[in-house]
């Protein structure tokens, strides 16, 4: 049985403007982008005045075989022309060597337009990732970022490509039909009738494919999510032994996609297919009136052909570009859409300098994930510089969320968080980075070196690393691996326990020399020695910075000073293990059930 797939809202509902769009994609190439129109004017006039020379020449050359003139003298419209069949020639030739060398900065200036803007579209969109709140970043889908990132942004490239060529056809088809009007205005008034008319009959057809290709955009973001979700869930796919059922429902996903890239892929190709068919109409019916005018006007009425012929060509290149550019519109919308969601959810700034923090408090704070359901409810309490503090209670009661906004990744809902007596949002962002370090539950790596997992993209110098591996208890161990600090870790990468994970991730949090360390329950999934390693570390540190410990063992209280009692987001006791055993009936009977488990895990 395929597992059901959740629905997924689609947020591709109100698109934007298609200026805002394409200033998104071409904002800056503006002076790139008149350097091509330069070079397909210089190219256009060349292509028009080759046709009509090899069209004249044409036509000499049969004159000359049935014994007439080896000179052109010629009127056709708005041109006179009177040359020799050699001189058309060289002409000739150095219109096509003008017009051939034209195409080198035509192929290079697109190509750089394009891939600029490929990189321009993923470094903004990265950059406002980065700088977004941790809340937004956080209710992301796995897979959505990357699939923005690569597939979604690289079919929004595909716009920027268009563009230039919708810019150059449209300048060599207007260059074409008014050589076209010189020589005969009404053939050329003809063909401009119908290509516009057929671009208006062809309009339902286009939009079709942007309603399509907004469908296929979304129906990619799921596909994404669900392959990084499987991903991410394969050793319990394999332990569960629902493989199959994974991989139904990811097939579906893929069915999905396959389905409107179809119908994107359809209406791409059919409408420029069917503007082409006009072109061999017309080619058709040129023929039949110079067959009709006879031989006399070849050249003119040949020269006319071949203009109209090359002008329908070019206004199918037209066609086909604005209907790709149309459907790479949802996916540009999207791209906009993401980069203004992330942009308007980055924090604001503060100015002042943090040198120390000597105390943290929170006055009457409450946060909500919904309106109306608080998840915190007034909670207030002030901590000191060098004090350990213990944070417990039941699951669901709100430590982790406490936790979010003691470092300032959630704000909250209402109330006041002081640091130093100021509220926190006045300090530098980068002093707040220097001074509070974190060390979630579940360890994560990058896939690197043990060094640089410990460094972190920090300006931190070789001897600090060691420094803080030692602290962490983890030094000893690095040096037993073949490679030492040198050793790459991370996901599918050499195998390091549980333990060492969270004690390189230990280290990497007391590298900068923090004076906010706080830790999201940092020995429950851990073996006794492993346990025992990160406890020495803790008491270790503890008179050296402010320790904020979410614990469900009790022996992780140990050291601390203080401990909170959160239940049902409200901090219901903050004082000494002594006082609370007397006084709060949640830690007296958690500290009995805790003794009397081999764990000594705290309830809930």
């Amino acid at each position: 049985m395929t597992p059901a797939i959740p629905p997924e809202p689609d947020d591709s509902s109100v698109p934007r403007s298609m200026r805002s769009q394409m200033d998104l994609l071409i904002g800056d190439k503006r002076s790139l982008i008149g350097a091509v129109s330069f070079f397909s004017i210089i190219a256009g006039f060349a292509e028009a005045a080759l046709i009509a020379v090899i069209a004249q020449v044409a036509a000499l050359l049969v004159s000359n075989n049935a014994g007439n003139a080896h000179h052109a003298s010629n009127a056709t419209g708005l041109f006179h022309v009177h040359a020799s069949i050699a001189t058309l020639l060289w002409f000739g030739l150095v219109l096509a060597l003008v017009r051939m060398a034209m195409q080198w900065p035509l192929s290079v200036l697109p190509s750089r337009i394009a891939s600029d803007v490929q990189a321009s579209l993923r470094t903004k969109i990265f950059d406002a990732f980065t700088q977004a709140s941790w809340d937004v970043q956080s209710r992301d889908r796995e897979g959505t970022l990357q699939e923005v990132m690569t597939s979604q942004s690289a079919q929004a490239t595909a716009g920027a490509m268009q563009s230039t060529g919708i810019l150059t056809s449209s300048l060599n088809f207007i260059i074409l039909m008014g050589t076209a009007v010189a020589l005969s205005p009404a053939a050329a008034g003809l063909v401009f009738a119908i290509a516009t008319g057929m671009f208006a009959v062809l309009r339902p057809l286009r939009s079709l494919g942007v309603r399509r290709s907004r469908a296929l955009s979304q129906s990619q973001i799921q596909y994404a999510g669900s392959v990084a979700e499987a991903n991410r869930m394969i050793e319990e796919s394999h332990v569960f032994g629902v493989n199959h059922a994974q991989f139904e429902r990811v097939a579906s996903r893929i069915a999905r996609v396959r389905e409107f890239f179809f119908r994107t892929q359809l209406i791409a190709r059919l409408v420029p297919n069917l503007y082409q068919s006009l072109i061999y109409l017309l080619l058709i019916g040129g023929l039949f009136a110079l067959h009709g005018f006879g031989a006399g006007h070849a050249a003119s009425l040949g020269a006319i052909v071949l203009l109209l012929f090359r002008a329908a060509q070019t206004g199918q290149q037209i066609q086909a570009g604005y209907q790709s550019l149309q459907q790479s519109l949802p996916f540009i919308d999207r791209l906009l859409r993401v980069k203004q969601r992330y942009a308007s959810s980055a924090p604001a700034h503060g100015t002042h300098r943090l040198q120390a923090v000597e105390t943290l408090a929170f006055e009457d704070v409450s946060f909500a994930y919904n309106p109306g359901r608080p998840v915190l409810s007034d909670v207030s309490f002030k901590v000191d510089a060098n004090e350990a503090i213990g944070v417990v209670g039941p699951s669901g009661a709100g430590k982790s969320t406490l936790v979010q906004i003691l470092l300032q990744l959630r704000t909250p809902s209402s109330g006041r968080y002081l640091v130093n007596g100021e509220p926190v949002a006045k300090f530098t962002l980068a002093d707040w980075h220097r001074l509070v370090a974190y060390v979630p539950q579940e360890p994560r790596l990058l896939h690197d070196t043990v060094a640089a997992n410990i460094r972190f993209f920090r300006d931190i110098d070789d001897d600090e690393v060691e420094r803080a591996a030692k602290l962490a208890r983890i030094h000893d161990d690095i040096m037993g691996w073949t490679h030492g600090y040198d050793t790459v870790v991370g996901p599918r990468a050499d195998a390091v326990s549980g333990g060492q994970q969270q004690r390189i991730c230990l280290a990497r949090a007391l590298a900068a020399r923090p004076h906010v360390l706080v830790l999201d329950e940092p020995t429950s999934a851990l073996d006794p020695y492993s346990e025992t390693l990160i406890q020495e570390s803790l008491h270790a540190l503890k008179s050296g910075l402010t320790l904020f410990t979410v614990a469900h063992r009790m022996s992780t209280l140990d050291m601390c000073d203080r401990v909170m009692v959160i239940l049902d987001g409200r901090l219901v006791a903050f004082d000494t293990k002594a006082v609370l055993k007397e006084e709060n009936q949640y830690y007296r009977a958690a500290s009995m059930i805790a003794a009397g488990t081999a764990g000594g895990t705290l309830p809930g």
